[in-house]
């Protein structure tokens, strides 16, 4: 992995942003894209929305922000995602970033089906509450490049990037090294409130109250200070939201069909089960 740094500029600019998609992940990027580039979107769902055809026409990159719900066997539920790219991959000729959190290899496949699709696979690290404030400082940018994007569509894409987020590191890596990285991610965030829980039920079974636990082991560099507190942000034990249960669930499908056992997050998904059923 390498830092984008001291890049060229490219032929022409980044200047006018179409999402598709406009849920949390959307809002959050067009607000904070909004400052260097006018920003619009489609969405059926949202008033106000632009046609897909429109945007097209419009754009000089698209943002794609659809949702992958899980479906019943815990795997992201790719439709969406592929339906979209089947109207882009027809007409579009500007930079293709998909935000959306897909399985390894997604990237791939699509430019597989679609070779000239100049796909960029750009996971986002929002959070649902916070989504806004996230979008605008972010601790890095991951661009997991495909074979359909060529050098002055990179150029376009860092470009845009380094103009609102110019001290942000950004990582460039392949498309399915920026999806992993994407449930990796959320994996490792959910072991934590996974661990956070059992260490404060043994506090609570101690006859000691778990805060003062928490403050101290933050106080560690390593540690870290997030995804700690028990009960969570919402109120409740464990993890839930709209990431963290199908991401988990997601990579544990994605593991159990490339023959590996994720013991540890599978007994973190498993504990947070118990203590958060439905």
């Amino acid at each position: 992995m390498t830092l984008a740094q001291n890049r060229r500029l490219p032929a022409t600019r980044i200047e006018r942003v179409g999402f598709i998609g406009y849920g949390y992940v959307g809002r959050g990027t067009a607000h904070a894209l909004g400052d260097v580039a006018e920003v619009a979107y489609a969405d059926p769902a949202v008033s106000g929305a632009r046609s897909v055809a429109e945007l097209l026409s419009w754009s000089d990159a698209i943002f794609v922000c659809v949702p992958t719900p899980m479906d019943p066997s815990g795997a992201a539920d790719l439709r969406i995602v592929y339906d979209v790219m089947a109207q882009l991959a027809a007409t579009v000729a500007v930079p293709v970033v998909l935000k959306s959190t897909v399985p390894p290899g997604t990237g791939a496949a699509l430019t597989r089906r679609w070779p000239r699709l100049p796909l960029v696979v750009n996971p986002e690290f929002l959070r649902e509450r916070h989504h806004r404030e996230d979008a605008e400082s972010p601790a890095r940018i991951v661009l997991g490049w495909t074979d359909g994007i060529d050098d002055d569509g990179r150029s376009r894409v860092l470009d845009l990037y380094a103009r609102r987020f110019p001290a942000t590191p950004v990582v460039e890596v392949t498309a399915t090294q920026a999806e992993l990285i994407k449930y990796a991610s959320n994996a490792l965030l959910g072991v934590k409130v996974s661990f956070a829980n059992e260490m404060a039920e043994l506090s609570r079974r101690l006859g000691s109250d778990w805060e003062p636990i928490r403050q101290a082991l933050v106080l560690d560099p390593r540690v870290g200070d997030s995804h700690l507190a028990v009960p969570g942000p919402d109120g409740r034990p464990g993890f839930g939201g709209a990431c963290l249960p199908k991401d988990m669930a997601a990579l544990l499908t994605i593991a159990a069909a490339a023959g590996v056992d994720l013991d540890v997050i599978s007994a973190a998904v498993g504990g947070n089960r118990r203590r958060r059923p439905g």
